[in-house]
Parts: C-alpha cells; sequence; structure tokens
C-alpha cells in the first residue's frame, strides 16, 4: 500500500478476528525481567515470587515491607511498574524507613534462640539450617561454640531440631516450658 504502514494483528479480544490497522509509527516492546544479579537478594535473604521479583509482604496492606524487618523494596524490583507507580511506591518505601529510623531505637523479635553453652560443641548444623544467616561460630575459654545475632534472629525455630546435643532452646519455648504445658492441658 504505498508507503502506508499496515500492520495486522490476531485481535483474541473479540472471538479472535484478524484485524488490519494503518500505523504511523510501530513500536515493539519487550517484556520486563527481574535482572540476573542476585547478590542483593542472597544477602538480605529477600523473598521472590515466581516471576522472580521480589515480594512484599501483602500487596494491598504492605506493599513495601518485606518479610525481613527493616528492609523496604520499591519500583520496578516488585514487578513491572510506569513511572508514577515507581515514584508513589518509592515515596511510601522511604516513610516506611524513616518510621524504623525515627523511633531512635530497634523493635526486635522477643522470642529469639538460645545457646547453651555447656551443651554446645559447635557442629555446623545449626548454621547451615538458620535462614537468616543469625548463626556464627564464636571462641569460648576452652571451645568453639555458636553464638547467636539477636538482631538478625526471627525466633524461627530452624536450628532447634538439627542441634544434635539439644543445646539451642527458643526463649520461652525451651523443651521444660513446652513439656509443662502439655502437662497442664493433659491435667496432670
Amino acid at each position: 500500500m504505498n508507503d502506508k504502514t499496515l500492520v495486522k494483528i490476531n485481535d483474541i479480544l473479540t472471538a479472535k478476528r484478524e484485524m488490519s490497522v494503518e500505523a504511523d509509527l510501530v513500536v515493539l516492546v519487550t517484556g520486563m525481567v527481574p535482572r540476573a544479579d542476585n547478590s542483593v537478594a542472597s544477602l538480605f535473604k529477600l523473598p521472590k515470587g515466581r516471576d522472580r521479583f521480589f515480594n512484599e509482604i501483602h500487596m494491598k496492606l504492605r506493599p513495601v515491607e518485606t518479610v525481613i524487618d527493616g528492609i523496604t523494596i520499591c519500583g520496578a524490583c516488585q514487578g513491572p511498574k510506569n513511572i508514577m507507580e515507581s515514584v508513589n511506591s518509592a515515596l511510601s518505601a522511604a516513610a516506611k524507613s524513616f518510621s524504623y529510623v525515627s523511633k531512635g531505637e530497634l523493635e526486635l523479635e522477643p522470642i529469639i534462640a538460645k545457646i547453651e553453652k555447656d551443651l554446645c560443641t559447635w557442629c555446623g548444623a545449626c548454621a547451615e539450617a538458620c535462614p537468616f544467616n543469625a548463626i556464627k561460630m564464636v571462641k569460648d575459654e576452652k571451645k568453639e561454640i555458636a553464638a547467636i545475632n539477636n538482631s538478625i534472629c526471627k525466633g524461627c525455630g530452624m536450628c532447634l531440631p538439627v542441634c544434635p546435643t539439644d543445646a539451642i532452646n527458643l526463649i520461652a519455648y525451651s523443651n521444660r516450658e513446652i513439656e509443662s504445658m502439655i502437662d497442664a492441658l493433659a491435667g496432670e
């Protein structure tokens, strides 16, 4: 058709009819994919969805917060967004981050893991099981033992069952406390 550009499309919204449209300009856009470099995600243990973009806690109620306290996400790291959506999520993330900083003190989880130094022989199983990298090896007076970083520990309890010497307990949920709760429920 002379110097006119004719675009033929298969319109799936209207009974799969083929349509022809005369266009002045044709722009092809590829789909957005998350970046291949995964170092930030592995450093902070940020959860990702099936689409490999970072996940927020709740899309409507907590749209910029992650399951890691103090880490907020915004913009295209959550998925494809236009400029206005990216700016709005950045403002929301900045406001949420400021709410953490403005308190002057960081609130920590009250239930965290605790190591009994006398029982620990440092096998490293707890450090491998911890999804937050909260357990490190330290040297005590005589031996190497595990140590919990209280600001990182979330009290998930993943380290408890892998300890061969039973040297790890959750605060307020030690074996003795759980057994006494069961005894109280059983009526003993």
